[in-house]
């Protein structure tokens, strides 16, 4: 397997992603923002990140990025350090769509539950931690529920966090392209079949259903740790091909802690013994499961069983790609060379017309000419047959040849038996028809002779019978230039 670099564009933008782009929460300054940590972004064994976070100092004001109600004020784990306020579209109880801003300072909150606010209104102010080590930041997140003051209130676990909030905001300042990492050993990318742990080794030709496995990263201004590209994409390039195929965007929901977003980080991340995906303040590590998904740019639970179906290719070598896209515009794209190596058994026995001694025929698959020769009993066994339609020939001296057309998608038994090749008149079997050929028959008829090899050949007028006018057939077609032989088919 060999890696091929092939794009890598880096472009620094500074325009909004969107028409209604919003004002960054921690104003005044709200350009060139550290994002820590972006939305989707592996957290632990079950979540994922909610939101963005924004790298800012303890005490940086926080303002509302739009007018709205407070729906609430609330705290987790008793932790001063984990003071949230939502804001959201509605005062009523129907469900509606709002801001999170985690990590205030609870003695710096200036709203109130239910309180209307403006956009712009200075809100809270970001508080510090225990643990000089963590990064002082907001937690920003997209969010819908429903409910009462109350339901919201201690109804964290079941809100919806429904979108990337980095898509809503103005001058997203990221120079840096994402990274497609080696994923596995020197490799860019890990195979492992669909279903099972196991990695094909590296340079081993892949086969069956295969799940494509990719490294990569990307940051937002903000180098302490990694973050996750906004797109990854993948295509396959060679006989036959798939053409670029969205494998995530993080745009969509991916529901609460409670529902949905255990399963849908367990569709877009791989986590084993091989690519272990994992986040720590001192290591991160994030795989991707590239060929989990069908395509539509959104994470089903069906996507899972979702792979590369090596079987609908024919055996040779393929061009695997990757793309990673930031919102920042830049694109990392890189791509590796694989082989398909399909291979299933044919086997059976062939057997000779007029001979009882099969050993020695040969059969070969065309395309690969992978063969085999049969046994004393007529067995022969090929295990490594190509997919598709395979051409197939059995070949002896002195028989005729058999081809055959076999399409191979499973193990599949062949019995043939070889006819003899001959030509009518030759009786004695000798490539050619003189007079030993009459001579031949005529032992036969009268004297208890061998038969004529194979029988046909001595019928010589092809009248189904073998006696005295065959031999004066003959003589007539070699002395009195009488009609050729015209013996019987076999």
């Amino acid at each position: 397997m060999a890696v091929k670099r092939i794009m890598l564009l880096a472009v620094l933008l500074f325009s909004a992603v969107n028409a209604s782009a919003l004002d960054w929460p921690v104003w005044p300054d709200s350009t060139n923002q550290q994002v820590s940590a972006t939305y989707g972004l592996v957290q632990n064994e079950i979540y994922l990140h909610t939101g963005i976070d924004i790298a800012v100092p303890q005490g940086t004001p926080v303002y509302a990025v739009e007018s709205g109600y407070v729906k609430a004020i609330i705290t987790l784990y008793d932790s001063p350090s984990n003071w949230r306020i939502a804001i959201a579209d509605s005062s009523g109880t129907e469900e509606c769509d709002g801001w999170m801003y985690a990590h205030v300072d609870r003695y710096n909150i200036y709203v109130m539950p239910g309180q209307w606010v403006e956009a712009g209104t200075l809100i809270a102010q970001v508080v510090g931690w225990s643990d000089p080590n963590i990064v002082r930041h907001l937690h920003f997140s997209r969010i819908r529920f429903s409910g009462d003051q109350y339901a919201w209130s201690n109804g964290f676990w079941d809100w919806e966090f429904i979108d990337n909030p980095l898509l809503y905001m103005e001058n997203i300042y990221d120079p840096d392209p994402p990274v497609l990492d080696l994923a596995v050993g020197s490799q860019l990318f890990g195979f492992c079949s669909e279903g099972y742990p196991e990695y094909f080794a590296e340079g081993e030709p892949l086969s069956g259903d295969v799940n494509i496995i990719c490294s990569a990263y990307d940051y937002v201004n903000f180098y302490q740790w990694k973050s996750v590209p906004y797109k990854l994409e993948y295509k396959i390039e060679g006989d036959s091909s798939i053409p670029w195929m969205t494998s995530v965007c993080f745009n969509e929901p991916m529901g609460s802690y409670n529902g949905y977003m255990c399963t849908y980080k367990s569709i877009i991340y791989q986590n084993d013994g091989v690519c272990n995906t994992s986040f720590t303040a001192d290591s991160q590590a994030m795989f991707f499961n590239l060929t989990n998904t069908d395509g539509d740019g959104i994470v089903e639970v069906e996507d899972k069983l979702c792979c590369w179906h090596t079987m609908n290719f024919r055996n040779g070598d393929y061009w695997v790609y990757a793309r990673a896209t930031d919102l920042g515009n830049n694109v990392t794209v890189d791509s590796m060379l694989v082989t398909l190596g399909n291979y299933f058994e044919l086997s059976g026995t062939i057997t000779l017309q007029g001979s009882s001694s099969p050993a020695g025929t040969i059969v070969t698959a065309v395309e690969n000419g992978a063969c085999d020769t049969t046994d004393e009993s007529g067995h022969y066994a090929i295990s490594n047959v190509g997919i598709f339609e395979q051409l197939i020939t059995v070949q002896r001296p002195g028989f005729t040849s058999f081809d055959t057309t076999i399409s191979m998608d499973q193990n599949y038994e062949l019995n043939t038996t070889l006819l003899l090749d001959y030509m009518c008149g030759d009786a004695n079997y000798n490539a050619a028809i003189n007079i030993l050929d009459a001579t031949f028959l005529i032992n036969y008829i009268y004297k208890g002779g061998p038969i004529p090899i194979p029988i046909e050949a001595g019928d010589v007028n092809g009248n189904g019978a073998i006696n005295i006018l065959d031999v004066t057939y003959l003589i007539n077609y070699l002395y009195k230039d009488g009609p050729e032989p015209v013996c019987p088919e076999i």
